[in-house]
């Protein structure tokens, strides 16, 4: 029996660690806007704000924008804008483009037909998953950051520390109960 409880604890603990490299690696895959980015995947956690400037989103989606410059006139995108000077994400179709030798340069169906160059583009390819956004900005979060990260680490980490010195105990006990030289030529 009690080598299932370790063993269990043991596969728990490996849980915890690949739970805790996934979420840092959340926090610290951002791009230059401040948002999680791996690879070619933008993903963002839904707010009220975005859920004005965002076609098809509620509040708490998760969205993830596959990033891409295959952008073409009347497809609908997803671009990087300033709001209350912080970058946000906003999406509308594009109703014109025009091509230089260093980038695109889209004008947006909007109310003012905004003029955005390629390099704001996120892409036009976007899955949304409900209320996981949630969960997301709870675990990007400083305190989600404290409680889901750093203390099941410590827990693990103490652990490891009360077994390793469990170890030294039993080796001891060990160590002496082996008969030394003299007490081998004693008998």
């Amino acid at each position: 029996m009690k080598k299932l409880i370790h063993w269990v604890w043991s596969f728990i603990e490996i849980l915890i660690i690949i739970y805790v490299i996934l979420i840092t690696s959340l926090i610290l895959s951002r791009n230059k806007y401040g948002y999680t980015q791996f690879g070619d995947y933008t993903l963002k956690n839904i707010n009220l704000v975005d859920e004005r400037n965002i076609e098809n989103v509620k509040k708490n989606d998760l969205l993830i924008v596959k990033n891409t410059n295959d952008i073409n006139v009347g497809d609908s995108i997803y671009y990087y804008a300033v709001y209350n000077d912080n970058y946000i994400i906003k999406s509308s179709k594009v109703l014109k483009r025009e091509d230089d030798d260093y980038s695109s340069l889209y004008t947006l169906d909007d109310d003012s037909h905004l003029t955005i160059s390629s390099n704001k583009i996120l892409g036009k390819e976007s899955k949304t998953y409900k209320n996981i956004g949630g969960i997301l900005s709870i675990l990007e979060s400083r305190m989600g950051f404290l409680f889901l990260v750093l203390l099941p680490i410590m827990i693990v980490f103490i652990y490891q520390i009360y077994e390793f010195v469990e170890i030294i105990r039993h080796e001891k006990k060990i160590d002496e109960n082996i008969p030394t030289k003299d007490d081998i030529e004693i008998l």
